[in-house]
């Protein structure tokens, strides 16, 4: 962190260099920092002043635990990992003592951000999720990689190559080390296109030397190139080996060892960490639309808010009871419907584009006389009719 010393406001410096310089401070020393500052002259952002000498900033809030002066000092937690570590013992037990034993866990984690902005990009109090995988040392691959094997994507290595390949050619030619690696960067990959977000904008980018946490072994972080915000970490994925473990077994004075398959040892941990907020904006970026006379978000039928609009033409003539009808015939086949019989036709097709609702179902005269209805697709505005009987199926398809 650096200060202003005419002003006194407080700025994290990397994020003040790259912002200035338009640059990356990944992995960069504290000393490197200020030559930068003071090679790209740069002052303070607010009243031009100069900057003091960078120091160490503890992200993590401290707050107090009981009354009076007895009470303890404690901080929030900057990420949900601990937890599963501490329970490691039980959740061993629960798992019947076999690996690899994968724990999943969602929360909220807290970071004292020294400027928190960028909408949910940066946050002082924001969610995660966190798998941490147990496995043997020595066995660090998956049998069914093939599902994510032919993957294609964006590589940056620690040492800035930046190439195309697939995830089955990184592992063999060893630009990704780890096998298991490999297969959750592959997954997340899957997991972020099924979400809507383009894949095209996205790269695995391996940490350097400098930047990677002691304890791991190797981390890579699939990264969202924003048209706003630019680089974006989405999730990391790192080989924790048994750090988390072996440092708890020497505070805790509990053993963490396993005996497995006839050989003793502590477990390393894969590590997947998901942002939750951070995905959810990308895929906001990634399915918005502007054409000449309409925005809507191109959202795939899994996330939509809903997944069907149900209006009738007109609101006299039996036609929304007919409309309320089908609704509920839509939620009887557990199908997200949404309901809407306020303003013109048109206005009720653009406010569904507007919010992502892929496809709209329309009740008019001809419904009466046939049981067809229109449906409407998001992305190009055809219509074409179907019969009510398959309409659920056709929805569904």
């Amino acid at each position: 962190m650096t200060e202003c010393l005419k002003c006194g406001e407080a700025y994290r410096a990397d994020h003040l260099i790259e912002e200035y310089t338009g640059g990356s401070c990944e992995g960069m020393h504290m000393s490197q920092l200020d030559d930068l500052i003071e090679k790209n002259r740069i002052r303070c952002p607010k009243c031009g002043g100069d900057l003091g000498k960078i120091y160490n900033y503890n992200l993590m809030f401290q707050t107090f635990v009981g009354p009076g002066k007895g009470k303890e000092s404690a901080y929030l937690r900057p990420e949900t990992a601990q937890t599963t570590y501490l329970a490691f013992r039980r959740l061993w037990e629960v798992a019947r003592k076999k690996l690899p034993l994968g724990v999943l866990q969602i929360g909220r984690s807290f970071r004292n951000e020294i400027s928190p902005r960028q909408g949910i990009i940066r946050l002082r109090e924001f969610n995660q999720a966190e798998i941490q995988f147990f496995v043997e040392p020595d066995k660090k691959f998956v049998e069914n990689f093939d599902q994510v094997s032919k993957i294609k994507t964006r590589v940056v290595t620690k040492d800035g190559k930046e190439f195309d390949i697939s995830l089955e050619n990184a592992v063999k030619k060893g630009v990704i080390g780890i096998q298991m690696i490999a297969y959750f960067l592959g997954r997340s990959l899957q997991l972020f296109e099924r979400m809507g977000i383009n894949p095209k904008s996205l790269k695995l980018r391996q940490h350097k030397d400098e930047e990677r946490a002691f304890y791991s072994t190797d981390t890579w972080d699939i990264e969202y190139i924003s048209k706003i915000f630019g680089r974006i970490e989405l999730v990391g994925v790192s080989d924790r080996t048994d750090y988390d473990l072996k440092a708890h077994m020497d505070l805790s004075k509990r053993d963490m060892t396993v005996s497995y398959e006839g050989k003793k040892f502590i477990p390393h941990v894969i590590e997947v960490a998901y942002g939750i907020d951070r995905p959810f904006y990308c895929v906001i970026e990634s399915c918005y639309r502007e054409e000449k006379n309409r925005t809507f978000f191109k959202f795939p039928p899994e996330i939509a808010p809903y997944r069907v609009g149900v209006f009738p033409l007109v609101r006299k003539d039996n036609l929304p009871e007919r409309a309320r009808e089908v609704f509920e015939l839509m939620k009887r086949e557990g199908i997200h419907a949404f309901y809407d019989q306020t303003g013109s036709i048109g206005k009720r097709y653009a406010r569904a584009d507007e919010i992502g609702i892929p496809e709209c179902v329309t009740i008019d005269y001809e419904t009466m006389e046939d049981n067809t209805v229109t449906v409407r697709d998001r992305d190009t505005k055809k219509q074409i009719r179907v019969k009510i009987d398959e309409l659920c199926e056709f929805i569904l398809k």
